[in-house]
């Protein structure tokens, strides 16, 4: 697992096998099968992850958005992820969602919420650890990815589920 940091020397949460700075985005990208975006928003990350950087991301590559939705170009995942170029997301921040208590599509502009290879939540995944279980399933199985150890629970997607 390698990871891209605005610093040098930043702890990383799981083992790194490399740490690299931002001029790499690029690079990495074309070596990723999933990218967790985690970036705080600041003027130097807002729109960091657009069009050209969903065309160097691996074939069918998965994006896991759960940091600030403005560091990435909307428009741009939607073509992406609506082609096929980018295999999945997870999507967790929502630019334009709806008001707190309102029912309703995460994203008014863009129908993400309609695409088969999109699992959306409206920007609440986090606070609900002990309603479920299977986060931290997730959080063990990026540690068992970063030790490249089996993942558990994992779904067969060849099998037709």
């Amino acid at each position: 697992m390698v990871g891209v940091a605005s610093r040098a020397r930043v702890p990383a949460p799981v083992p790194l096998a490399e740490l690299r700075g931002p001029e790499a985005l690029g690079e990495m990208l074309a070596e990723c099968d999933a990218v967790i975006a985690t970036a705080p928003l600041t003027p130097r990350t807002r729109g960091m992850l657009g069009a050209e950087e969903f065309a160097r991301l691996k074939p069918g590559a998965a994006l896991v958005l759960i940091s600030r939705a403005e560091i990435v170009d909307d428009d741009a995942l939607y073509e992406a992820l609506k082609s096929g170029r980018l295999g999945a997301a997870a999507i967790d921040v929502w630019r334009d969602q709806p008001p707190s208590g309102e029912n309703g599509p995460p994203s008014k502009r863009l129908p993400f919420h309609e695409l088969p290879n999109v699992v959306v939540s409206p920007h609440r995944a986090g606070f609900a650890a002990d309603q479920f279980p299977h986060l931290r399933d997730a959080a063990e199985n990026l540690n068992r990815l970063a030790d490249g150890r089996p993942l558990i629970n994992k779904v067969d997607l060849d099998a037709g589920y």
